[in-house]
């Protein structure tokens, strides 16, 4: 089984070569100890009010899991979740991928996501997350999506750490990984699996009774259409109250759209 890289995360250069290599690696001591608790906190009472199964967009089948729950509109949810989407490593790495050699302007949020895995998960089915804009992606020879899956409880091999399969990022679309080409992202609470868009991966199954927590975002290039629209999601005033710089990466501009992307 071929194994992810362990990375510091103010190792920027060290993270972007094993992206590249392998299309993803674990960034480590990226989220404290205390931000990863006030965040859980945060989010508590949105997961304690959901069943399990369910999120608040309406739309589930076995794909998304009977035993998860996950919560979108996280920037209505915590205010905390601005440090998460302006962490340096992140935007470093979104803007030395997307915009240092002039493929856009600027970098956007395309989501975020709270994903609980519960007892009795299953592993989820493979795929890659760059599928969301596949006609774009076909036509472009780089990455369009750049992922942070951070981990705010441990990822374990028991509890549902992420399946990945490391070098898929380069494979034609029609190969499937065998088993002794999947790794566990298995990562202490703070660390965050980087990975990229044409990786593929997938959900781990949970055969414990603590559950698994992972707190997602994708940036993009910011000619390209976010999936999540945070103005619907979120309340607007909760959106329109975040730093300029937030307020950007979410795609909410000064006079509404954006003339260069």
């Amino acid at each position: 089984m071929t194994g992810l890289a362990h990375i510091d995360a103010d190792d920027v250069d060290g993270i972007l070569a094993a992206v590249a290599e392998d299309g993803g690696c674990i960034a480590r001591n990226v989220l404290g100890d205390d931000q990863c608790q006030a965040l859980l906190d945060d989010f508590s009472p949105h997961l304690a009010a959901m069943d399990w199964g369910r999120d608040e967009l309406g739309y589930r089948n076995d794909f998304y899991g009977a035993r998860t729950k996950r919560l979108h509109g996280l920037f209505s949810k915590s205010p905390r979740m601005v440090e998460v989407l302006t962490h340096p490593l992140l935007l470093a790495l979104a803007e030395r991928l997307f915009v240092d050699d002039g493929f856009a302007d600027d970098v956007r949020l395309s989501n975020t996501e709270l994903m609980v895995l519960g007892q009795d998960q299953g592993v989820q089915d493979f795929h890659t997350d760059g599928v969301s804009w596949r006609r774009v992606q076909r036509r472009e020879d780089r990455e369009i999506l750049i992922s942070a899956n951070c981990a705010l409880t441990p990822f374990t091999a028991s509890n549902g750490a992420t399946r990945v399969v490391p070098g898929s990022h380069r494979w034609p679309p029609d190969r499937r990984p065998t088993d002794d080409e999947v790794c566990l992202a298995e990562m202490p609470a703070g660390s965050a699996l980087i990975y990229a868009g044409n990786v593929i991966h997938a959900g781990g199954a949970n055969v414990e009774s603590d559950v698994r927590v992972g707190l997602y975002l994708g940036y993009i290039p910011s000619w390209l259409r976010p999936i999540e629209n945070q103005l619907v999601t979120n309340t607007p005033a909760d959106v329109l109250a975040l730093p300029e710089r937030a307020r950007r990466l979410l795609d909410v501009v000064e006079g509404g759209f954006t003339v260069y992307a």
